[in-house]
């Protein structure tokens, strides 16, 4: 399980709809929607992650060994990962098999996909691939980490805005828009943790020079 799966999303995203005070009867359909869809999103993300060429690397010829000496980084969407409009299908479908399909579920769904999608794009502009991957015959022989890092904040200002885009307007629109970017958040840290760079990586001395993927 490389990503984290939806049965592991859906205490996290229920536990912060019940944080954020959401306790209407649509709150625990909307907790499992959002974990369904933060999780999908992130399996598309694993499967279009890309490392970028130019991780320092000290590497000795000439057995071409030694090891990444510098961060590498993470290819922006939507090369590197999935847009809102890649995922709005799916967010509408989660909400939809929850029914919740009022009519402020179309702007709930568009919210949603482009609050995920911002987590996503925030992870491939700070998190880094860490330094120490081994490399072997100029090729990395082992799987590199990634570093998680805080979106909370970020997400959180961004989704709110998203709210005021999409007519979600409503009283507990603040509330909803902390409980997405804390569930984004968690769930983004739970990635990094989880995921890691295949071996692979053509290293010669200097730098990667070739792209690398996610496993």
């Amino acid at each position: 399980m490389p990503a984290p799966q939806a049965s592991q999303l859906e205490s996290v995203a229920d536990g912060m709809v019940r944080a954020a005070a959401l306790q209407g009867e649509d709150a625990p359909g909307l907790a499992k929607a959002l974990a369904n869809a933060t999780a999908q999103a992130l399996t598309m993300f694993l499967s279009q992650a890309m490392v970028m060429p130019g991780i320092p690397a000290a590497v000795t010829p000439p057995a071409g060994a030694g090891a990444t000496s510098g961060p590498g980084r993470l290819m922006p969407p939507p090369a590197g990962g999935p847009m809102a409009a890649q995922l709005e299908g799916l967010c509408n479908a989660q909400l939809t098999a929850q029914g919740i399909k009022g009519e402020d579920a179309p702007g709930l769904a568009r919210t949603m996909a482009a609050t995920i999608a911002q987590g996503i794009q925030l992870f491939t502009a700070q998190s880094m691939v860490m330094p120490g991957i081994a490399v072997a015959g100029f090729t990395t022989s082992a799987p590199g980490l990634l570093q998680p890092v805080p979106l909370a904040s970020s997400v959180e200002g961004a989704a709110k805005g998203f709210m005021q885009r999409d007519g979600l307007r409503g009283e507990n629109a603040p509330d909803l828009a902390q409980a997405m970017a804390n569930t984004v958040d968690l769930a983004l840290t739970q990635f990094a943790s989880m995921a890691m760079v295949s071996p692979g990586i053509p290293c010669p001395p200097g730098a990667s020079a070739g792209p690398g993927r996610l496993m």
